[in-house]
């Protein structure tokens, strides 16, 4: 904060009962709909991340499945369909979860889980309801914004789908379960993958593959196992597929859900690598190559949630704030949350289009406030990448220092943007006094 008197008062504000993070979220949520409204079509990419705080106490911010202090945040990141660039607008649903008891030691068992699909649906915290909660405050908050909603597997789930069917919500949603029995086009039955592997492939497309490490946990690495760089050549399919309610859901549920499925396959891969497959459900039409491909390239959309977190825990370090209390922790984060959003954009534009104009990423007054407040000068016609060091620079970077990271590109942002409402408020007011 530059000085003892400065941290002070930053812990007060964050430890004010007087300062709401639903507040300040619901806030965020009305100017990342006012950008949404500019937009024709937008993707609200739904995830769920979570926080650890190693130097809190459980006991005061909650528990995490580890046993560790730290909460859980489902929300959603808005970002403009109709821009190649995938714009990031903002966050629109943003929904702490707590744990308030550490969890209980679990004994190996084998087989299936004693956990019954009956019992799963009564449990008030199943994972089912927050993606629920999180589709239908996307919808109130963009109303009248035409919205294709995106999530991982773990949104795939009967009562998510029925209730995004029943509200008429478009969306893609990766398949978690493929031997889940559904029928297809011509009355057969069968499993999910047993049904689409019998599509003939409607197009073929070459995708670079990126390195992936092997992780020190074992069930990220059966998750997403270690693999090599490679061009991989992906076949893409579709088929309709009608699936029924299990028995044991409720009857207000749609009795049958009428869904595309999609299939992106790597039917050549190298023999010690696993093979390429994504399954995904969509509300989406795919009975064309080019509808098939519009789908495949919406779930694309979705790492930028992923890119998001990083920005949250890596670029605003926000783990790393030494607060001990759920209050503090929740403003912090409503207040962190926009501006990653930000540090999102410029980061991602810098690496991907360094010379495109500065006025892709920042706005006119931002560009104006940099060129009379900050430390390094942007010329008349500045790029995106000048825009990255000037920012870089509010926040305390050194050329010498090289490219700039997430942290020093956190300060500048937080700086440029109290700098941009103060520019602002005395543009008003001196226009204001020329009046009176």
């Amino acid at each position: 904060m530059g000085g003892d008197s400065e941290l002070k008062g930053a812990y007060r504000l964050l430890n004010s009962e007087f300062v709401d993070a639903t507040a300040l979220n619901e806030q965020h949520g009305v100017t990342t709909a006012e950008r949404a409204k500019k937009a024709d079509c937008v993707f609200a990419i739904h995830d769920t991340t979570q926080f650890e705080f190693s130097h809190a106490d459980a006991e005061a911010v909650g528990y995490l499945n580890t046993g560790k202090a730290g909460f859980r945040l489902h929300y959603a990141l808005i970002v403009d369909a109709t821009d190649a660039r995938r714009r990031p607008l903002g966050v629109a649903n943003a929904e702490a979860i707590f744990r308030d008891r550490p969890p209980k030691k679990r004994r190996k068992k084998r087989g299936r889980s004693s956990k019954s699909g009956p019992q799963t649906v009564r449990d008030e915290q199943r994972k089912s309801l927050r993606w629920s909660r999180g589709f239908a405050k996307v919808g109130a908050c963009l109303e009248g914004v035409n919205i294709i909603h995106l999530a991982d597997r773990e949104g795939d789930n009967y009562e998510l789908l029925g209730r995004a069917v029943q509200a008429g919500q478009r969306f893609v949603i990766r398949v978690r379960v493929p031997d889940r029995r559904v029928r297809g086009e011509n009355g057969q039955s069968g499993s999910v993958r047993t049904v689409i592997e019998s599509c003939k492939g409607l197009l073929t497309r070459e995708v670079p593959i990126s390195t992936r490490r092997k992780r020190p946990e074992p069930q990220a690495n059966k998750t997403h196992p270690p693999r090599a760089a490679r061009i991989a050549e992906l076949e893409f399919s579709a088929t309709t597929v009608a699936m029924s309610r299990p028995r044991y859901h409720r009857a207000d549920l749609p009795a049958e859900l009428n869904l595309n499925v999609v299939r992106v396959f790597e039917p050549n891969a190298p023999k010690q690598e696993k093979p390429i497959e994504w399954l995904l459900f969509t509300t989406e039409p795919a009975s064309t190559p080019e509808e098939v491909a519009a789908v495949v390239d919406a779930y694309r959309a979705r790492w930028l949630i992923e890119e998001c977190n990083k920005a949250l825990k890596t670029g605003c370090s926000y783990e790393r704030r030494q607060l001990e209390s759920r209050h503090a922790l929740l403003t912090l984060l409503a207040i962190t949350l926009p501006i990653a959003c930000e540090v999102l954009w410029l980061r991602s534009r810098a690496r991907e289009e360094p010379d495109r104009p500065a006025q892709e990423v920042l706005t006119p007054t931002q560009i104006q406030v940099l060129r009379v407040l900050g430390p390094r000068k942007l010329g008349s016609a500045p790029t995106i990448r000048d825009a990255l060091w000037a920012v870089a620079a509010l926040g305390g970077h050194l050329k010498s220092n090289g490219e700039p990271g997430w942290q020093i590109l956190h300060r500048g942002m937080i700086k440029l943007l109290a700098y941009e409402e103060a520019w602002i408020a005395a543009h008003h007011g001196r226009r204001r006094a020329t009046h009176l």
